[in-house]
C-alpha cells in the first residue's frame, strides 16, 4: 500500500487564519488496510473532509470508531491513532484557534478534546458549499483552491478583526514555542493571569499553560524529525524543559508512550501532514 500526501502553501492573506492545507490518499485495494498511524496534538482546530465514500477508523483514547464524513477536531492533548482501507482519500485544514473563533463567531471550547461531526457543530450553511466543492473537485489542487476561496470570502464577510489580548496571547505562545510561563504571557498582553486563564478556557477549552505545552512539544517533535540524532538531553535543554523527567512526561502525555517505546513503534515520515507516521 502506498501513501500519497501533499501540503499546499498558505497565501499571505490567509496566514493569520490557516496553518496548513493537506491532502492524503491511500493507493491500494479496498480489501487492504493501512498500518496504524499516529496523529499528535498540533495546537490547531482541524477540519477534515473525506473525498471518497470510505472513511478511516479512529482510535481516540479507548475506542475504535468510524470517522464522520466531515469532522472537526478541537484542541486536544491526546494522540489519535487510525487506519484506513485502500482507496481512502481525505483533505484537511489546520485553522488557528483564535481565527476560528473570530471567523465563525463562536467559542471552540466545546470542541476541545473531541472529534465532532461537522453537522453536529455548524449551523446550516455555515460551511456553505465547501464540503460539496471539496468532494466534487476534479483534483487535489482544485480542492485546495476551493478551501482558500472559502476562507477568503469568510474573512471578507467578517470585516475588520479588532485585535484582542487572547489573539495576541495565542500568537505570542506560538512565537515563543510555548516556552514562556503563563505569567510572562499575561504580562506581554497586559492582562491578569486569572483573566487570561478564564478567557482561554471559555474560548478554546484549554488553559494557556496546556496550550503552551502542546505548542512546545509539537516544536520538539518537528525538531526530532529534522534532527534524528539529537539526544534527549539536547532536546530538554534546547526547548527549555526544567529537566529530562518533564520532557518524558510530556512525551508520554502527547504520544501515549515513552520516547524509546514510541520511536521503536513508529517511523517518522517528514513528508506527511499532521506528523503522521506509518507503523513498522
Amino acid at each position: 500500500m502506498k501513501i500519497h500526501s501533499q501540503q499546499y502553501p498558505i497565501p499571505t492573506d490567509l496566514q493569520s487564519v490557516l496553518d496548513g492545507i493537506w491532502t492524503y490518499r491511500l493507493e491500494g485495494p479496498a480489501t487492504e488496510k493501512s498500518p496504524v498511524q499516529f496523529c499528535m496534538p498540533g495546537g490547531m482546530i482541524e477540519l477534515i473532509f473525506h473525498i471518497t465514500p470510505n472513511t478511516h477508523q479512529i482510535l481516540y483514547r479507548t475506542e475504535w470508531n468510524a470517522a464522520p464524513e466531515a469532522m472537526i477536531i478541537g484542541l486536544r492533548q491526546d494522540p489519535i491513532f487510525f487506519t484506513a482501507k485502500g482507496g481512502t482519500a481525505m483533505m484537511g485544514l489546520n485553522i488557528k484557534p483564535e481565527a476560528f473563533v473570530f471567523l465563525f463567531n463562536k467559542p471552540a471550547g466545546e470542541l476541545a478534546q473531541h472529534i465532532t461531526d461537522t453537522h453536529d457543530f455548524f449551523c446550516a450553511n455555515e460551511l456553505g458549499d465547501l464540503i460539496e466543492q471539496v468532494k466534487s473537485a476534479s483534483d487535489d489542487p482544485a480542492r485546495a483552491s476551493a478551501a482558500i476561496n472559502f476562507f477568503r470570502q469568510l474573512l471578507a464577510a467578517r470585516g475588520r478583526n479588532e485585535r484582542h489580548y487572547v489573539q495576541e496571547a495565542m500568537e505570542y505562545i506560538r512565537a515563543s514555542t510555548g516556552t514562556q510561563s503563563v505569567d510572562e504571557v499575561a504580562g506581554k498582553v497586559f492582562v491578569g493571569k486569572r483573566q487570561l486563564q478564564r478567557a482561554f478556557q471559555e474560548q478554546f477549552g484549554v488553559s494557556p499553560k496546556l496550550y503552551g505545552r502542546i505548542v512546545r512539544f509539537k516544536c520538539v517533535y518537528d525538531f526530532m524529525k529534522r534532527h534524528p540524532t539529537a539526544s534527549w538531553v539536547d532536546l530538554t535543554y534546547h526547548f527549555g524543559y526544567s529537566d529530562q523527567s518533564h520532557f518524558i512526561r510530556d512525551f508520554k502525555e502527547f504520544t501515549g508512550n515513552n520516547p524509546t517505546g514510541f520511536l521503536s513503534e513508529f517511523k517518522p515520515q517528514s513528508n506527511l501532514p499532521f506528523a503522521l507516521n506509518v507503523g513498522n
